[in-house]
Formats: C-alpha cells, structure tokens, sequence
C-alpha cells in the first residue's frame, strides 16, 4: 500500500472512530472490585446490555500485568460495536491495541500521550472545575470528562461538584462531555449538558450489568440533549431553546457592540430574544470596529 493511501485509511479510520464517540450515551468504568478473573464476563455484559464505551481501570494493578486482559476485552468490545479505552496508562493502551486512553489531571500530558499514541486513537481528560475545562479546549483531546458529580468512592479525596460542572464544562467545550461520579441514571446529566454519561458502580456493583447497562442506556438515550452548533467556525454545544439573546449572555458578550449571523442571515436586532439556535446551525459573531 503507498504511503498517502495508508494516511487516507488511517485518516478514515479516525474520523469513524470519533463519529461513533459523537454518537455515544454510556460509558462503562471498570471497578478495582471486582476480581480480575471477572472483569471478561462483566464487560460482556455491560456491552451486551448497549455500553458505548469500555475503560479498563484497575489503579491497584500495575499496567504490564494487565496486557494480556486488555487484549481480550478489547477484542469482546469490537465484538459487540463498543469503544475501548484504558485508563492512565499510554502504555497499556499501545500494548493493548485499545481505541485510546483516559488520563487524569496528574497523568502524562496530553500532548505527549497524542505524540506517542497518533492520530486514530481517542484521548480523554478528566477536569474538575471549569478552568480546567477551558484550559482543556487547545489540546488534543477527544472529550473531557467532568466530576465527580457525586460523593464516590472511585475518588476517595474528590469533592463532588454537581452538575454545575458539567454544565460549565458543556458551555466551553468543542469535544464531547463525559459526566462522571456517583451517577445511578442516566438522564440528569445529559439535561445538564453532557453527552454522555459514565459509571462504575451502578453497572459494575449491580446484580445483574445487562440489565443495569440496558437501563442506563435507555435513560441516557431518551433525554434531550444539548445540540451542536458552529459557533465562528468551531463546535459548541448549545442548550435545547436556547435563543440567540441566551447564547451571547452565556458567551458574556454584549448584544449592542456584535452582529450576529444564523445560517448565513443576519439575525435582526429585535428578534435576538426570539430566535431560537437551531441544532447544527453555522453562528458568527461579528465584533464592531470602532463603534461603526
């Protein structure tokens, strides 16, 4: 195969995996719980039951030892149409041949992990205030995650932040928001702006993780989301009725010194408190010069 038609397949490759991460509810964590030996099955389960997207999170096991089960969850995930991620460890996630990896705000640095992992595969990051959301925007990312919402304890020291956080997190970001931390259902967080929702004991702890899964899914899947827009040529996310009057106060801009476009028309001044962001819509926002 030549060289540029290896970059146009890796190229498609990639640009399939983050349509099917854009088209995502639920995201399943694994537990440091549960034994080794049953991680399989439960994974099984929890993507037979619709989980989106698999991680692999064992903080208590070094990362080499963890080769070999990565692997076959990897394969059960392609299986059954799911994503699989690691967590930490870009090691991990190049042994294994995983889709990507989720790094914490102490792990290796984004752009060093983008480095040695390429273009295809996803990385996600975990933010636990709006700053670090915002500060997130730049990088090479795929989604931030946003949390904990809840008192977990997956995250012993973390101090949950509601769904303020999400909602912040939704209001800058131009990847996808995870929603993560003591979540037991799965519509609230979609409502708060997410676009997915993450859990670790509510499929993992549950009798039985199909059931548990196919339930949270569902939820997930029945609430409304936030819509993306273009907004002066990237992807935002914006709340369901929000009017273009909404989206400037949620920017902090002030509608007297801008100009605003909606598909190509100029949305007139009288009808900025009318005139709903429709989803998918192309929005510029256009600062006067000098006052004119």
């Amino acid at each position: 195969m030549a060289q540029g038609d290896l970059k146009e397949d890796m190229a498609l490759a990639a640009e399939e995996l983050r349509t099917r991460l854009r088209a995502s509810r639920l995201y399943v964590v694994t537990d440091d719980l549960t034994p080794l030996g049953e991680v399989p099955a439960l994974v099984e389960a929890a993507v037979a039951g619709g989980a989106d997207l698999v991680q692999l999170r064992r903080k208590r096991e070094p990362w080499p030892g963890l080769v070999g089960l990565a692997q076959s969850l990897r394969e059960t995930c392609r299986r059954g149409g799911a994503i699989f991620l690691v967590n930490d460890h870009v090691d991990l996630a190049l042994a294994a041949g995983a889709d990507g990896v989720h790094l914490g705000q102490g792990d290796t640095a984004v752009e060093e992990a983008r480095e040695r992992l390429g273009p295809r595969p996803l990385i996600g990051l975990s933010t636990h205030t709006p700053e670090q959301a915002l500060q997130a925007q730049p990088l090479s990312l795929d989604y931030i995650a946003a949390g904990p919402v809840r008192a977990t304890p997956t995250k012993p020291d973390g101090v949950a932040v509601g769904f303020q956080q999400v909602t912040a997190a939704a209001g800058v970001s131009r990847v996808p928001v995870v929603a993560i931390g003591g979540l037991d259902e799965g519509a609230s967080a979609i409502e708060a702006g997410a676009d997915m929702v993450a859990v670790v004991r509510a499929v993992c702890g549950a009798p039985d993780p199909r059931l548990a899964a196919i339930r949270l899914r569902q939820e997930a899947a029945g609430a409304t989301p936030w819509r993306w827009i273009r907004l002066n040529g990237e992807p935002r996310k914006s709340p369901p009725g929000e009017t273009v009057l909404g989206l400037l106060a949620r920017l902090g801009v002030d509608p007297s010194g801008v100009a605003v476009e909606v598909g190509g028309e100029i949305v007139p001044r009288e009808r900025l408190t009318t005139a709903v962001v429709p989803e998918g819509a192309v929005v510029e926002v256009v600062h006067f010069v000098g006052g004119g």
